[in-house]
């Protein structure tokens, strides 16, 4: 959708342009439900970050379809930004977030973040080369350069909140590339965030970026949900002629000669066995499937591309929504974190009523959280044959266990998030190289965009999406 939209700006409504999904609605894993009581309940992402190039373009795409006025914003002064937990030995504890905090040990570190963070810096200033090319996990990276409280107390528990997976798989370099170039320019963490110079603000970029700079958002959502971004683009490139096949599977992909790509798909009649199959031929195709569903309708000329898109697994994940009809204000900050040594199959839970109390019953009192199950423990956490009621059972005994919430839930609404965030594990960066160089090698008319290859957050998938139209028009001009 990003895609298409940046393309008919580009080109001024130049190209003829067909989505297929294969879905009976657009979104993929961005899903705004409300409530029996009139509350907004989160499946899939509940808020982008305004940081980068992937959270400007975020909110460049916000003010070009004219939603800027729908934006819910939450600033470095809040308590969902100040106020993040972990959950180790039976209890909350606060991260450090305010330099103070920083000075002195907190529960459970036995020394202070900042002395960790200082002795990286002591023993690297010297020594911008100890940290060479070769790929490392997340953990080992942590481990390494800091010591194992960090990679067990912050890198685990951060992996599995923001990717749902075990950060002695992940890779850092695929995962933190930011992290990794602070270190390898600079020596270390704190020397780079000190000399390296945030990324200027473009005359490109809309008003509502210089807004979330000056007033510090750290995060923000829109009214009524994340999906009234998906309806907006929806409801303009319908309007500007853009042809929409809902429930329309593609089959297969056949780069034929002439430079043309031909897609065969499969039109599923609703509620019917029968279908009609289609083929239709294309100057260019912009794919968003997942790599692994990609590798599956390539045809056999192109096997080799197939196998390294194969490679590139997801992980599924279990999306509790659970509203009490009280106020709880124990529960104050943006949620907490379990560390995979406490519990593998609970990731952690999200306090969605303090990070946008907008989002909440406007008709009564209510409280909202999302507890988010499995990610990459999903199979170790399941039992065969699990019912729905399994899932709800263990999202209502964290709460239980973890914040002491005894009450009786109002409404409970489970979605299972299947194969939902791709797993960039150790060597991720060859294998998409190695898929993005056979591509351009080849000179296919195909552009891999979506989260299965350099960024799995929403803005990141915005931001690439735009990147890939732009060499579309620069390269293959009508």
């Amino acid at each position: 959708l990003a895609a298409a939209h940046r393309l008919l700006k580009l080109s001024k409504n130049a190209y003829e342009i067909t989505i297929i999904e294969s879905t009976d609605r657009l979104g993929g894993w961005i899903q705004s439900t409300v409530s029996d009581v009139g509350g907004i309940l989160e499946s899939g992402p509940r808020s982008i970050r305004p940081v980068g190039l992937s959270g400007r373009a975020a909110l460049n795409l916000v003010h070009e379809l004219g939603l800027q006025d729908s934006i819910i914003a939450v600033d470095s002064k809040h308590d969902a930004v100040s106020k993040r937990y972990i959950f180790v030995g039976n209890k909350l504890h606060l991260l450090p977030s305010s330099l103070s905090s920083m000075l002195r040990p907190t529960s459970p570190f036995s020394n202070s973040l900042l002395w960790m963070i200082l002795r990286d810096w002591w023993m690297h200033k010297e020594n911008k080369s100890s940290d060479t090319n070769d790929d490392e996990s997340v953990y080992q990276f942590c481990q390494r350069r800091f010591n194992t409280e960090m990679a067990d107390y912050l890198a685990d528990p951060f992996c599995r909140g923001t990717q749902a997976g075990d950060a002695r798989k992940l890779s850092m370099k695929a995962c933190f590339p930011q992290v990794v170039n602070l270190v390898q320019k600079h020596g270390s963490i704190l020397a780079g965030m000190f000399r390296e110079r945030a990324i200027p603000i473009s005359e490109y970029d809309s008003p509502l970026v210089h807004q979330a700079k000056k007033e510090r958002w750290r995060m923000w959502t829109l009214q009524n949900g994340m999906e009234v971004l998906i309806h907006e683009l929806y409801h303009q490139l319908a309007k500007k002629g853009v042809e929409i096949k809902l429930a329309t599977q593609c089959q297969q992909i056949l780069f034929s000669t002439g430079d043309k790509v031909m897609v065969k798909h499969n039109n599923i009649e609703s509620n019917e066995i029968n279908s009609t199959e289609g083929t239709h031929k294309f100057d260019h195709v912009i794919c968003a499937l997942p790599a692994k569903n990609l590798s599956t309708i390539l045809t056999s000329d192109h096997a080799s591309l197939s196998n390294a898109l194969s490679t590139i697994q997801s992980i599924t994940v279990a999306v509790v929504n659970i509203v009490y009809d009280k106020i709880i204000p124990a529960i104050n900050g943006f949620g907490h974190l379990v560390p995979s040594s406490e519990d593998p199959g609970v990731l952690g839970i999200i306090y969605d009523s303090c990070s946008f109390p907008q989002l909440d019953s406007k008709r009564s009192i209510s409280t909202r959280f999302s507890v988010l199950l499995g990610g990459a423990w999903f199979d170790e956490m399941s039992k065969t044959n699990a019912t729905d009621d399994f899932y709800i059972q263990l999202a209502k005994n964290a709460i239980r266990s973890q914040l002491g919430v005894a009450l009786e839930p109002s409404m409970i609404k489970l979605s299972m998030q299947r194969d939902c965030i791709p797993q960039y594990t150790i060597g991720h960066l060859c294998r998409v190289e190695q898929i993005f160089n056979y591509v351009a090698d080849y000179n296919l008319p195909l552009s891999l965009i979506g989260a299965s290859y350099k960024g799995v957050g929403v803005a990141d998938c915005i931001h690439h999406a735009n990147l890939a139209v732009q060499d579309i028009v620069k390269n293959r001009p009508i």
